[in-house]
């Protein structure tokens, strides 16, 4: 039996931002709870970790789509962005002199996967549409929207943009699908994805 295997490695990029008031203040003013007046605001981002997305495929194309929860705390009142990008130039997922290509498709105006595509989703924002999006494994192609993961030459998407204290921390669910058919080789693909939250 034919099998591509797809790892999604992720990794993490933290910002902070300093909180330096422009003008003298009085004691105790500013946002209660957030950040102290020249102290850093702390930011912590986490992920669930390394993706595997299995796919067997077929002359028509089969589908699979996985999900990705990132986490992100932080203290300071006017919140954080969330960012993501490819850690490499490339888009493809690699299996050596093998590739998949990334769907041709931006976060602006996503696109259906094709047969030997990839790409990724977050729901509600964009041009994605609300969802849900489940979790499948082998399913034919549909008509769930995907973008491109911009290259790291590129300009990261944003994928979470907050204006308040978040902390508890808040959670985005990023969504990742492949398309394979019988004309990929088989083998393990993989590529890397960076997600950064810096502090508003």
């Amino acid at each position: 039996m034919k099998k591509v295997i797809i790892f999604i490695v992720v990794l993490i990029g933290i910002g902070s931002v300093l909180a330096l008031p422009s003008a003298a203040v009085n004691y105790g003013a500013g946002t209660y709870g957030g950040c102290p007046q020249y102290d850093t605001c702390s930011i912590t981002i986490s992920s669930s970790g390394s993706l595997q997305l299995s796919v067997i495929p077929v002359a028509s194309g089969s589908c699979t789509i996985q999900s990705d929860n990132i986490s992100v705390l932080t203290d300071n009142p006017n919140g954080y962005q969330l960012t993501l990008n490819n850690s490499s130039t490339s888009t493809a997922l690699n299996n050596g002199s093998n590739t998949i290509a990334s769907v041709s498709a931006s976060q602006g105006s996503p696109a259906a996967l094709g047969a030997d595509t990839w790409g990724y989703r977050v729901d509600g924002i964009g041009g994605f549409g609300a969802g849900p999006t489940t979790a499948q494994s082998n399913i034919s192609p549909n008509s769930v929207l995907f973008a491109q993961v911009p290259p790291s030459n590129g300009t990261a998407d944003t994928i979470a943009n907050t204006s308040a204290i978040a902390d508890p921390a808040i959670n985005t669910i990023v969504w990742y699908g492949v398309c394979a058919d019988t004309t990929v080789a088989s083998g393990t693909y993989s590529t890397q994805v960076t997600y950064t939250a810096v502090a508003n």
